[in-house]
């Protein structure tokens, strides 16, 4: 039999060997080696030195000679720099990056660029080479720009490789940030942009020039320093964003962005805007506004329970079954809780999105130099005095024609105004009119858009900046009220909560969580923008008699033709907009149609449809009602979502609020009788946490897991409830000591006993579609939700029941 021939002849190429792809790299690799070596050398410079003391005629008594070693670019420097620029264009189009690898490795930018371009532009300055001619002055020109090119295309993030190429120029990009860490470098990059910034005109070639130089800033800026441990010793050196902030703001390159940033509205400056976001983001990269005040790592100092130990409200001895027909009497706390403290040691596992998106805001906060501390403070004080309102209505005019969103730039400047907004609130020195300009109707209107786009396009890394910025928005808009910007505060807030797509938005963030797609910091997010939301609103209802909210309606031809054949004729005047609506009428509850909007019963606002077959929609204006809106938000999808934070424990100054409002407040315990729920819930006794609202959230707990314990026992109630009982029976045999011998959860009256049949009247439909609820549903009918369904119950339980059982006859108190 023959052996197989390959074929050629299609004309396909054959494939290269290994050592022909090796030959070709070392052969490449001479040719950049030889360009390299073209562009200059060190050669000794001698110099007549003064040394001694001067006569009386100012003549030095003796001279003496020094040779120093300077460098000295060749004549065809200028070739060079292109060929090293377009080999660098062409390594672009393949993968591994092996020119701007071999660049590193050679420290071509240290050895040659950076001193061809200092000495470059000491020869361009006037007062430098006073006797140059234009043409000397071209030719130095165009190696100025050169040099920043390079500057660019070396300094460039990885972000968009491969993990192998991120991970071997993560130190080439931290050394190149060292090289640029010093004045003469940033001295001479400030003079190239300022020198051509003073003229009323630039050319297509000198605002490019211009623009290569912010580019370089903002490229330094974001290349990120190791991640170094404050008690590590004698890695301190390795830390360079301090030490370029310092030599910045000594160069005064700080003060040249702040002009640049309060020139944002003239229309020269308009392409280096996004440049100008990049730049004020990242020299605060890393840096939480706490840092800058001294109060970070410090909120836990206080707590009641930072000490292990006997709290002075437990007591007794505790008899604990082992579950094997003994009693172990134990005598603390801490050893009724020992027998499941693996629980505690190792809790849920965390579920981590499968792939990290790359998120355009970095959150992994980094230790301050406490030398770099008072920069920061100026130029946030600066920057929030001079440049935040020029600069955020500028940007913002911007976007009303932007594309897309969906970039960088956007979130980063999201991110921006919650976190100078965030340090004008905690400086009580800065004035609040001084970022008024983000609260604007207009403003705050596209930050909700931008929201409510990032949350429908699943950009989850986009929507956390984004909703960060609504929670200091509000946050301004609350310590706005009673001051001098009040009449403000009141339009937007006024606006703000009249229109139910808007408060529809909030209640949809609460739910959109998924473990395996956001991260935890997003969930941490929405904690906070919830618990603002919610306060401020709360506290705005109150102050006023009657509120009103307007919800677009969706009706479909059919049920309307129903309702106006069921319904005497309705008069055609108007309804007014602040009277009662629809209260007149025989309403039935709104049931949510096939794209999930609510159809409405009634014919609330006298509007009708030419065409009996479409579908219409219409506005309406109904009455608000806050506690009824606070039922959107205790449905499973919150409970869950939010007792995710439970393990480990964060962000509870948030967390403990709303677990306590779809517990308590909503009178629905019952939400979070599943296993993986109620896990959670068990690390609250593990006496070694400490976090905020401690002593409160343990009281909660107790209360939840009393009326689990009644659900657990009577097999109706468990079945109704769905209740899932735990793994550990361990566990539930130590809880229920723990609760016979302690006053917590007893504070608050049940929901949930043996003896109560139904605790208030319910629609089935209601009930039924209360989880799907939005605010037109909500602030329909206050009398049709129930705080509990009916509880059936068998009547052979009821029989062994007297009229005055209670939940501490249950537990033999």
């Amino acid at each position: 039999m023959e052996p197989e021939i390959e074929d050629y002849a299609s004309g396909e190429e054959q494939p290269y060997s290994d050592e022909q792809v090796s030959e070709e790299v070392d052969r490449y690799r001479r040719i950049v080696l030889s360009a390299c070596s073209s562009l200059g050398n060190l050669q000794p410079v001698t110099k007549a030195v003064r040394s001694g003391c001067f006569g009386g005629e100012g003549r030095p008594i003796h001279c003496v000679s020094g040779t120093n070693m300077e460098y000295v670019p060749k004549d065809d420097c200028l070739s060079s720099l292109k060929d090293i620029k377009r080999y660098i264009q062409m390594d672009e189009q393949g993968d591994g990056k092996w020119v701007l690898q071999w660049l590193g490795e050679w420290q071509v930018l240290e050895r040659d660029i950076i001193p061809i371009f200092t000495l470059c532009v000491k020869r361009l300055l006037p007062s430098q080479s006073p006797n140059a001619t234009d043409e000397d002055r071209e030719h130095i020109l165009k190696i100025v720009t050169m040099c920043v090119e390079l500057f660019v295309f070396l300094t460039w993030n990885m972000k968009t490789e491969s993990p192998e190429v991120k991970m071997r120029f993560t130190q080439i990009l931290q050394m190149y940030k060292r090289m640029f860490a010093k004045n003469e470098v940033i001295f001479g990059l400030l003079s190239i942009a300022v020198m051509h910034l003073r003229k009323g005109h630039n050319t297509e070639r000198e605002a490019m020039l211009v623009k290569g130089v912010l580019y370089v800033f903002r490229n330094i800026l974001a290349i990120p320093d190791p991640l170094i441990s404050p008690t590590s010793k004698n890695m301190s050196g390795l830390e360079v964003h301090d030490k370029l902030l310092a030599i910045l703001d000594t160069e005064l390159a700080v003060d040249f962005f702040m002009t640049l940033l309060s020139s944002a509205d003239d229309r020269r400056f308009k392409d280096l805007r996004p440049i100008l976001v990049d730049v004020i983001y990242y020299m605060f990269y890393r840096v939480p506004v706490s840092a800058l005040f001294d109060e970070h790592g410090a909120w836990f100092e206080h707590s009641d329970l930072k000490r292990g130990g006997r709290h002075p409200t437990f007591g007794g001895v505790y008899a604990v079954s082992t579950g094997e027909g003994t009693i172990m009497p134990v005598f603390n706390a801490r050893e009724v809780l020992r027998p499941f403290a693996n629980l505690f040691k190792k809790p849920d596992k965390i579920r981590l999105p499968k792939v990290e998106p790359e998120c355009p805001v970095d959150y992994a906060w980094r230790s301050v130099d406490p030398d770099a501390i008072p920069i920061l403070r100026r130029i946030a004080a600066v920057f929030i005095e001079s440049c935040f309102n020029p600069f955020i209505i500028a940007m913002f005019d911007d976007l009303k024609t932007a594309t897309s969103i969906v970039n960088d730039t956007v979130p980063r400047l999201l991110y921006i105004a919650g976190y100078f907004i965030d340090v004008s609130l905690a400086n009580t020195e800065i004035d609040l009119g001084c970022t008024c300009a983000v609260v604007q109707t207009q403003i705050f209107g596209q930050v909700m858009r931008f929201t409510s786009t990032y949350m429908e396009l699943k950009e989850w890394s986009s929507l956390e900046p984004a909703m960060y910025c609504i929670q200091q928005i509000l946050l301004a808009l609350s310590k706005m009220c009673g001051t001098k910007l009040d009449s403000l505060s009141e339009n937007v807030l006024s606006n703000l909560f009249y229109d139910g797509d808007a408060l529809d938005l909030f209640v949809k963030l609460c739910r959109v969580y998924r473990p395996t797609k956001m991260r935890r910091q997003c969930l941490e997010q929405i904690a906070r923008l919830a618990d603002t939301f919610l306060n401020t609103l709360k506290a705005y209802a109150e102050s006023k008699s009657g509120m009103y909210i307007k919800k677009k309606i969706k009706r479909s031809a059919k049920k309307k033709a129903l309702n106006d054949a069921s319904q005497p004729s309705v008069s055609d005047e108007p309804v007014a907009a602040n009277g009662d609506m629809g209260e007149d009428e025989t309403k039935e509850p709104s049931v949510p149609d096939s794209d999930g909007e609510l159809e409405d019963s009634g014919n609330e606002g006298g509007v009708s449809s030419d065409d009996e077959n479409i579908d219409t929609e219409q506005m309406v204006e109904r009455s608000f009602d806050f506690a009824r809106f606070e039922n959107a938000f205790a449905v499973n999808e919150v409970a869950k979502s939010f007792t995710n934070l439970l393990a480990p424990p964060s962000a509870m100054e948030y967390v403990y609020p709303m677990l306590y409002r779809i517990a308590i407040t909503c009178q629905r315990p019952f939400l979070f009788f599943k296993k993986r729920t109620m896990d959670r819930l068990l690390l609250m006794f593990n006496d070694e946490l400490n976090f905020p609202h401690r002593v409160e959230m343990l009281d909660l707990v107790c209360w939840i897991f009393r009326q689990y314990m009644v659900v657990m026992d009577v097999p109706d109630l468990c079945k109704y409830y769905k209740a899932e009982g735990l793994n550990n029976k361990l566990a539930v045999e130590c809880v229920l000591a723990f609760l016979k011998n302690t006053r917590f959860g007893t504070s608050v009256k049940p929901v949930i006993t043996r003896h109560v049949v139904n605790l208030l009247p319910s629609n089935k439909d209601t009930s039924k579609n209360e989880d799907d609820a939005d605010v037109g549903q909500i602030t329909e009918d206050s009398n049709q939700l129930a705080a509990v369904p009916p509880v059936p119950v068998a009547n052979d339980t009821l029989e062994d029941m007297d009229d005055d059982f209670d939940l501490d006859q249950y537990f033999n108190f």
